[in-house]
C-alpha cells in the first residue's frame, strides 16, 4: 500500500466524518512520524506491512469515533503538543480563552502566585507558564498518573516555574494568598445523551461529569475559592 492509497482507503472509510482527509492524514503521519507535507512530497512511498496494519486499526477504531487525540497520543495546544491518554481529558480550542483571560489578567494586576485546579495535560498552567516563566503556578490534579503526564509535558518544554501537587480541588492546597485561580472543571450534567452519542464517550468521565446539571464542581470551586485567595485576588 503505497501513501496515496493509504489516504484513499482512510477517506472512504471515514466517509461520514466533516474531517475525513484531515484525519486520514494525522493518523498517517502518526505511524510515520512525519509531518503533512510529507505525504504529498512522496505519495508514491510504500508502507511497510506493520506500518499498514497499525494505520487501518487506527482508521477502524477512528471510523466507530475514537478521539483523534487518543489514537495518537498527543494534542496541540497554545502552540504545544502535549502528550496525553485516555485518562485525561483532550484540551479543547475554546479553553485557549482561560488562558488568554488569565495572562491579561497577571500582566494588567502584576499577579504571581496562581493556582489552576484539575490541571490534566497541563495545558493551562504549561501555556500561562511559558508565557509568564517569572510567576509562580501550583497544579493540582487527583489523579498521580495524569500529573506525571503533566509534568512530562511541562518538562518537555523546560518549564520550571510549575509545581505539581495531588489534590482534590482545595483539600491538599494549604496556602490561602494566591493571585489568581483558573480551572476547567467537569462541566456535563450526568443525564446528557452527548455521553452516549459523541466523542467524548471515550474520555474519562470523571473529566466531564458533574453532578445531575453540570454545575457541583463549579459550585465547591466558586464557594471555597475565597478561603485560598488573597484580598481581591481573582
Amino acid at each position: 500500500m503505497q501513501i496515496n492509497d493509504a489516504i484513499k482507503y482512510a477517506t472512504q472509510k471515514l466517509d461520514s466524518s466533516n474531517s475525513k482527509r484531515i484525519d486520514s492524514e494525522i493518523l498517517l503521519c502518526s505511524i510515520l512520524k512525519c509531518s503533512r507535507p510529507i505525504l504529498y512530497a512522496y505519495p508514491d512511498k510504500v508502507l511497510s506491512s506493520t506500518d499498514k496494519n497499525k494505520f487501518e486499526e487506527l482508521v477502524n477504531m477512528r471510523s466507530k469515533g475514537y478521539p483523534i487525540a487518543y489514537l495518537t497520543k498527543q494534542k496541540e495546544f497554545w502552540a504545544h503538543i502535549l502528550h496525553i491518554n485516555e485518562n485525561i481529558l483532550i484540551p479543547r480550542p475554546e479553553t485557549e480563552l482561560l488562558v488568554e483571560k488569565s495572562l491579561e489578567l497577571i500582566s494588567t494586576y502584576s499577579l504571581n502566585k496562581i493556582l489552576e485546579l484539575g490541571t490534566g495535560s497541563g495545558a493551562i498552567a504549561i501555556s500561562i507558564a511559558s508565557e509568564k516563566s517569572k510567576i509562580n503556578i501550583k497544579a493540582t490534579d487527583i489523579s498521580d498518573d495524569v500529573i506525571k503526564i503533566a509534568r512530562k509535558n511541562a518538562n518537555l518544554y523546560e518549564i520550571k516555574n510549575i509545581k505539581f501537587v495531588k489534590s482534590d480541588w482545595f483539600n491538599n492546597i494549604k496556602e490561602n494568598n494566591y493571585d489568581l485561580i483558573v480551572s476547567n472543571p467537569p462541566y456535563i450534567s450526568s443525564n446528557s445523551p452527548s455521553l452516549r452519542n459523541c466523542d467524548i464517550r471515550f474520555e474519562p468521565v470523571s473529566a466531564l461529569v458533574s453532578g445531575d446539571d453540570g454545575i457541583d464542581d463549579l459550585q465547591k470551586i466558586i464557594q471555597e475559592s475565597s478561603n485560598y485567595l488573597r484580598n481581591n485576588g481573582w
